[in-house]
């Protein structure tokens, strides 16, 4: 088992160099798999450390922005082999720090270096637009948008960390990234790849939640890009004041099922379990809602339950496990509540309903529940399902949009003229058809709408969402 040393904690990153104090406090990180193992300790800043975090973000801007685009897609292509290189070692820190099984783990590192090797092709495309508009001459060019503040979860301790990082090395600027408390060390160990890379202008600050605040108020940092719950992202967009900010919040994603050939049901329940049920359901695009068209209900419901007992639940650190611990033991009380108050307002458990230990929760499957159910209303993050029949399929849809949430959603449907419904009707940030909701493509625009937030991340969109459009217009006739 690999174990980050005890003896001496992780420095915070800030510009490129390590730094702690002897006075700072230090936060221990413990494996969910048992929640007693020490996996490490990494320092945190404090209040009065605020100003010097910003005034190295302002001098890391200054210093990045200057580079060139060929330059930057360099650091981002040794970023890439250096992932690939710590791939192993990563993975099982990634599974130890947030319990993550891992082959999904390993394929976490993978996601990661795809990424970095996306913005460095990225890069070199994102040149200046020449436009001609009244007579006149227009450059449309994108500029830096200066220090960039990012907060990330437990969840996808490296991914979601380098969906911040690699878009401000393309962009030209600075990252300071406050990381979850509960899996500092991966984006600590990114932290050191990404100085080894080339990309100094770079503060890693594990700190709690005062701290995070103070970063988000901090006049330095002209943009923040937060991911995690609503609660949290929207609290900290009231004090982000007039700065720009992505916010990629939480879901309680709908899958519907219309219509499913008989050799394909399998095979849609096969993703369906695994959309919900991966990862303990602790991401924000787990299926949470299944509608199934009630003329396949009984023959849909039947292979789904096969597939949630195919799935093998257990240690994360084996290749053959599934579902592990959830994050903490106070989730797995928070949803054994949640169960138990299903089963009183009337759910019934088709499948599941129990623990495998005190640290993981079994799949569960309920049916009879309605839309008012706080099962159906809440982002569980947490291994559980509702499964509902429908008759038509606007009914289906308007069910799927009955949520605060605005994420993605899942269709599986032969028509095609529903999955242009589907698209034109559901209020979610992206529609997969013959998939789950739980599939993100990385070089895609992804984001959501409603409580989910605004703005998109992912390779096509994220040097834009970090950048400031001017336009140069020239008249000719001078």
């Amino acid at each position: 088992m690999l174990m980050m040393s005890t003896e001496q904690p992780e420095s915070l990153l800030l510009e490129g160099q390590a730094y702690h104090k002897p006075s700072l406090p230090v936060l221990s990180v413990i494996y969910p798999g048992d929640a007693v193992t020490k996996v490490g300790t990494c320092h945190q800043l404090t209040l009065e450390g605020v100003d010097t975090v910003a005034e190295m973000a302002i001098t890391g801007f200054h210093n990045h922005r200057r580079t060139t685009g060929e330059q930057r897609a360099e650091i981002l292509t040794k970023l890439a082999n250096k992932l690939v290189d710590h791939s192993e070692s990563l993975a099982k820190l990634i599974t130890l720090e947030c319990g993550k099984p891992i082959t999904l783990s390993m394929l976490e590192v993978q996601r990661a270096v795809e990424l970095c090797r996306g913005y460095a092709n990225q890069v070199t495309t994102h040149e200046n637009r020449v436009v001609r508009s009244g007579g006149r001459e227009a450059t449309l060019k994108y500029f830096p948008i200066g220090p960039v503040l990012a907060i990330t979860p437990y969840n996808f301790p490296l991914n979601l960390v380098v969906h911040k990082l690699a878009p401000a090395i393309a962009a030209g600027c600075s990252l300071t990234l406050k990381p979850a408390s509960k899996t500092p060390l991966t984006a600590l160990y990114l932290g050191r790849l990404a100085v080894e890379s080339g990309y100094t202008a770079i503060n890693i600050v594990p700190a709690e939640n005062d701290v995070a605040e103070a970063l988000v108020r901090h006049p330095a940092f002209a943009k923040v890009t937060f991911t995690g719950s609503s609660a949290v992202g929207w609290h900290l967009y009231s004090h982000v004041g007039q700065k720009p900010m992505t916010l990629e919040l939480g879901g309680n994603a709908a899958c519907i099922v219309e219509d499913v050939s008989e050799d394909n049901v399998q095979r849609c329940a096969r993703r369906i379990a695994q959309g919900a049920f991966g990862f303990s359901g602790q991401t924000c695009i787990s299926v949470q809602r299944v509608f199934v068209n009630a003329s396949m209900a009984d023959t849909f419901t039947k292979a789904l339950i096969a597939e949630a007992r195919s799935l093998r639940v257990g240690n994360p650190l084996l290749p053959e496990t599934d579902i592990g611990p959830m994050i903490t033991p106070e989730d797995i009380i928070r949803t054994r509540e949640l169960i138990k108050e299903t089963i009183g307002e009337g759910g019934n458990v088709v499948y599941g309903g129990n623990t495998y230990n005190a640290l993981t929760m079994n799949p569960t499957i309920f049916d009879r529940t309605t839309p008012s159910m706080r099962i159906n209303r809440e982002e569980l993050f947490a291994p559980l399902m509702t499964l509902s029949p429908y008759d038509h399929f606007e009914d289906a849809l308007t069910l799927a949009n009955d949520s605060d949430y605005g994420l993605q959603a899942g269709i599986y449907t032969a028509d095609w003229h529903k999955a242009q419904r589907a698209f034109e009707v559901l209020d979610v940030g992206g529609v997969l058809i013959n998939d789950v909701p739980t599939t993100r493509l990385d070089y895609l625009p992804y984001g959501g709408v409603k409580a989910s937030g605004f703005g998109r991340e992912g390779v096509m969109t994220g040097i834009a969402e970090f950048s400031t459009l001017k336009t140069l217009v020239v008249d000719p006739t001078f």
